[in-house]
């Protein structure tokens, strides 16, 4: 990379990296604090070769606006594989360095909270499923909403304290204290996140009218719902450009608080501009209705990750399609029904038992019989979360 291209963070962290050494050839620090000048040398070190590595990984994710997961990566798309990432504003650099314990454990523990650990590819693969491998936390570190936590004894500090996580590997390192479902693998299926999404419903409120986005928006929204919390996560909605669409999806911590939110009297402003507010169940469900209706288009594009988007793009394409297929294959649905989800079943432990596609590889071949003796195609399954 160009000496005028690189990171400034890493930069920066390298530097430190030397002056910590000078220090310790010149024997200017005693022996004791020598070695832990040195092993955070090693830290910071290894922090910033992985700085550029992680970057676009963390991306994916960082729509999360929770702080969200929230995370990180591109999306091409459209005509001549345009990029839509520059399209997103989220910038963390705008935030202050702190040392806040309490802001520290709030951003790890949501990145491996079941808001964010099974929606998330990068971090999914690294803690291995239900498998709950601990990650280092260098490696935490480096991604874009951890690096305003300085110095990176102070993530080392905050974590000792946490109640979800524990530090391992001689605080080089942190995991769950209870894992994933044992069904959860590390490779990321949109069947395991619509059971942990299904479980979010009935918490969770959809809220429009924030305009557009700047690079603090996502913090400004977060810091805007703060005072009715708890809140597990805040995802800024956006199209299949990346671009903000100005709404909200606000997973609170319980059911009830969410039920006090949608019933204040005054509900916040934004700006001093009113929005539209509703749970997000009832605003799934009128998307539902309008695709019965034939008022609204279902989108058809599933794309990296299994998420779904209008238009062309890589992972899918409409073909030679015509416009009328769209209308013929609501009508097959509304002949068959739109069946909702069953409820998942659970483990020993309590916890939700999540069936990969593989798993119902069998009904979904009986189905696809039953159909075909009717002399239909089959009807294609419509998802109005978007």
């Amino acid at each position: 990379m160009p000496e005028e291209q690189k990171n400034p963070i890493n930069a920066e962290a390298e530097q430190d990296v030397q002056n910590v050494l000078a220090e310790l050839k010149e024997g200017g620090a005693p022996a004791e604090q020598s070695k832990e000048d040195a092993d955070e040398a090693r830290i910071v070190a290894e922090a910033a070769k992985l700085g550029e590595k992680s970057e676009m990984a963390e991306e994916k994710t960082e729509s999360n606006g929770t702080q969200q997961r929230e995370s990180r990566g591109s999306f091409r798309g459209g005509r001549g594989g345009r990029s839509y990432r520059n399209n997103a504003k989220f910038d963390p650099s705008t935030q202050k360095e702190t040392d806040d314990p309490v802001e520290i454990r709030k951003q790890v523990e949501f990145y491996f909270s079941d808001s964010n650990l099974p929606m998330d590819k990068f971090l999914l693969s690294l803690v291995g499923g239900s498998t709950n491998n601990a990650v280092p936390l260098a490696t935490l570190h480096s991604f874009k909403r951890m690096r305003r936590f300085q110095p990176f004894s102070a993530v080392v500090e905050a974590l000792k304290s946490s109640e979800p996580l524990e530090l391992t590997d001689n605080d080089t390192a942190v995991k769950r204290k209870v894992p994933l479902p044992e069904s959860v693998t590390k490779a990321h299926d949109p069947s395991v996140v619509k059971v942990f999404e299904d479980q979010a419903m009935a918490r969770s409120i959809y809220a429009k009218g924030f305009g557009r986005e700047e690079p603090s928006t996502q913090f400004d929204i977060e810091a805007f719902f703060a005072p009715f919390g708890p809140v597990n996560a805040i995802r800024l909605r956006r199209g299949v450009d990346k671009g903000f669409k100005g709404s909200v999806f606000v997973e609170f911590a319980s059911e009830d608080k969410q039920k006090e939110f949608l019933g204040l009297e005054q509900k916040p402003k934004w700006n001093d501009q009113d929005l539209l507010i509703k749970s997000k169940k009832e605003y799934c469900d009128e998307k539902v209705e309008e695709i019965k209706a034939g008022n609204l288009k279902p989108t058809n594009y599933r794309g990296r990750g299994g998420q779904r988007g209008r238009g062309r793009g890589r992972g899918g394409g409409r073909g030679d399609r015509k416009e009328r297929d769209w209308r013929e294959r609501r009508s097959e649905d509304q002949k068959n029904g739109f069946q909702s989800g069953r409820e998942a079943q659970k483990d020993a432990r309590g916890v939700p038992v999540v069936q990969s596609t593989a798993d119902d590889k069998s009904a979904g071949q009986k189905r696809a019989r039953e159909e075909e003796t009717n002399g239909d195609h089959p009807a294609k399954k419509v998802d109005a979360k978007e």
